[in-house]
């Protein structure tokens, strides 16, 4: 006797399958991250910057501001054929190769083969099993027991990544591309900061060294004027030893200052990527007064976009939030379409008869039921990569508004030491007066014209250390706020921030980084 089918078990197939599914699917058990981006307010850095804040960022060419042709051609040279550069595009290559070698395995992949071979079977009443491929065939075999299995066969597989694994992977691996790519403005940046610090300190050797001519040239006269009066008996030969006591510990000045300019221009020739002694054929840098901007507005905040160390770290930490996804997704059941077809055959002669065709097509479901354990410590492995990547950007933006803070300070302070500077110059200028204008009148020697001098000098000295010094400041405040480098204009695609949000579970940090 037979009972009908109940009209309703259709539909409960679908449901038990799904239910069956559902309880392979494995818990988070609440895992997350425990660290926080931080996002600094607008008035982080009020009191160092002072109010009144409207000024524009650096440029991309900020260098060109100081109208040295060297200068430009030397940074041409460097961003050109440096090896820190070289080495960072090759991890954009790299990283590039690795987001496109994933892509080509997500999605519709196919596959094709052939095989033919020759193969003597055993005769367990008559009955044979035969592979062909990868199938196992029972053939009923005849009189002669050696066949010659062939088979030509195609199969294609369609992921179709319902919880967002892939999507998930492919996030991550962009974040980790453009991360490179933001590396290498990073790179870029540092190279060129470097290398106008240099020819800055080259430009503040040379003109140290016109000063210690100058002072050579004194302290010569000086000793013709002691070896005269010691001839003639006026002076002791005290006066006349500590003198060419001065002139030795000055020479020692000058041999040192030139080994300054020499090691400068090597360590810049080194910098260019082609050779140290690139820098030996260098002119006399002419550099041009830089004014000093205003700090931006709102620096605090568009700092984060405008320094590529800050965003390089957020997409690293964005590639470590999309590997949590990838991982989640894992949880619950993956679902695979699989389609197989092709011509398999006893002997190459019958593999295109029509009895020849062989396929399939289905899904294939795979349940992480086993995986509990092993899901759970990759899940935590993930999210402790996710608080050591936040760190990391954390603590970038500290040392990034830090950075800025201290090359103002450092700014403000050498301006007010170059404002006493210029006035202990105008006393010494009065005292060289004075001097020369006794000396005419015949109430004062030409020795304390000439010592007077020396003093001058000296000060003249602190006056050029001084320009120098907040010259490489301003350069060095250039590279703190980015050095003109805008997360909105990188070369070649836009930057890519991982924002996507998965049915399985609830993105909660991604708004910290908005």
């Amino acid at each position: 006797m037979q009972f009908p089918m109940p009209r309703t078990l259709p539909l409960l197939l679908p449901l038990l399958l799904i239910a069956a599914a559902l309880t392979g699917c494995v818990s988070d058990a609440g895992l997350q991250a425990n660290v926080k981006p931080i996002k600094p307010s607008a008035d982080a850095l009020s009191q160092t910057i002072g109010p009144g804040a409207n000024g524009a960022w650096p440029a991309p060419d900020w260098v060109k501001r100081y109208r040295d042709p060297q200068l430009d051609e030397l940074t041409a040279e460097a961003l050109q054929n440096n090896p820190d550069l070289q080495i960072a595009k090759a991890r954009v290559g790299a990283a590039q190769a690795q987001l496109e070698q994933f892509a080509s395995l997500t999605g519709l992949t196919g596959t094709a083969g052939a095989t033919v071979s020759k193969a003597r079977l055993p005769q367990p009443n008559d009955v044979a099993n035969v592979s062909v491929g990868g199938q196992q065939i029972p053939v009923q075999l005849f009189n002669d027991p050696v066949v010659s299995p062939a088979a030509l066969f195609a199969g294609l597989s369609y992921q179709l990544d319902l919880w967002g694994k892939n999507a998930a992977l492919t996030g991550s691996l962009l974040s980790t591309r453009d991360a490179a790519r933001v590396d290498a403005e990073q790179a870029r940046l540092t190279l060129t900061v470097a290398l106008v610090t240099l020819y800055c300190e080259l430009d503040r050797a040379f003109a140290m060294q016109d000063i210690l001519l100058q002072k050579q040239q004194a302290a010569d006269r000086v000793d013709a004027v002691l070896r005269e009066r010691g001839a003639r008996g006026i002076d002791n030969a005290y006066d006349s030893a500590d003198a060419t006591l001065k002139r030795s510990r000055l020479a020692s000045q000058q041999a040192l200052n030139d080994e300054r300019i020499k090691l400068t221009e090597l360590q810049i020739g080194v910098l260019t990527g082609r050779g140290a002694e690139r820098g030996l054929s260098l002119h006399r840098p002419q550099l041009a007064a830089a004014a000093d901007a205003p700090m931006p507005a709102q620096l605090p905040v568009d700092l984060l976009g405008r320094r590529p160390d800050i965003v390089a770290a957020r997409l690293r930490a964005e590639a470590a939030l999309a590997n949590t996804d990838a991982t989640r997704a894992q949880f619950y059941p993956d679902v695979n379409l699989v389609a197989f077809a092709g011509l398999t055959a006893l002997t190459p002669g019958a593999l295109f008869s029509r009895a020849a065709l062989t396929g399939s097509v289905g899904p294939a479901i795979s349940l992480p039921i086993f995986d509990r354990t092993r899901l759970h410590a990759q899940l935590g492995g993930d999210y402790a990569n996710v608080d050591a990547a936040i760190g990391l950007y954390n603590k970038t933006v500290d040392e990034a508004l830090g950075e800025v803070a201290r090359q103002l300070t450092s700014l403000r302070t050498v301006d007010t030491l170059a404002t006493e500077q210029t006035r202990a110059v105008e006393a010494a200028s009065h005292i060289v007066a004075i001097a020369e204008e006794r000396h005419r009148r015949g109430i004062g020697m030409q020795k304390d014209v000439t010592l007077a001098d020396l003093s001058l000098l000296d000060e003249r000295a602190q006056q050029v250390d001084l320009q120098g010094r907040r010259r490489m400041l301003q350069v060095a405040l250039v590279g703190a706020l980015g050095g003109g480098f805008d997360v909105r204009k990188v070369a070649g695609a836009p930057i890519s921030h991982y924002q996507t949000t998965f049915p399985s579970h609830a993105r909660i940090t991604d708004t910290h980084f908005d």
